[in-house]
């Protein structure tokens, strides 16, 4: 499994459960691309200075169980900063980034061309 780790790492946020068991993991390094569950998909520079707005925002650094009594509830988990939250309701402080990352998770995967590809034009 691919994954983004160390010192280029700003910031890994995974959703799971529901009803259907899901899980989407995205991770987004520093430079701008993001691994959407495992698949490359590039942030261009507005993104990137919309999702770090969005992340200045976050002051919810700790975990909580509160709402996880509910029946096929899902749970969230964003590392920020060196710090790793879950909860299972949704921060109003989240939302911006949250919002942001999951929509990442609908774009479609731009693969590099191959050179054959290439020779054909």
């Amino acid at each position: 499994m691919l994954a983004f780790t160390g010192p280029d790492v700003l910031v890994a946020y995974e959703r799971s459960g529901g009803f259907a068991g899901m899980q989407e993991k995205v991770t987004v390094n520093s430079s701008g691309t993001a691994l959407v569950n495992d698949r490359p998909v590039p942030l261009d520079d507005v993104e990137m200075r919309g999702l770090r707005r969005a992340l200045g925002r976050v002051v919810t650094t700790r975990s909580s169980s509160a709402g996880c009594d509910v029946a096929d509830h899902f749970t969230f988990t964003l590392t920020y900063r060196g710090r790793r939250a879950t909860r299972c309701t949704l921060p109003c402080d989240w939302r911006a980034a949250v919002e942001r990352l999951e929509a990442l998770t609908g774009r479609p995967v731009v693969l590099p061309e191959r050179p054959e590809t290439l020779a054909g034009r």
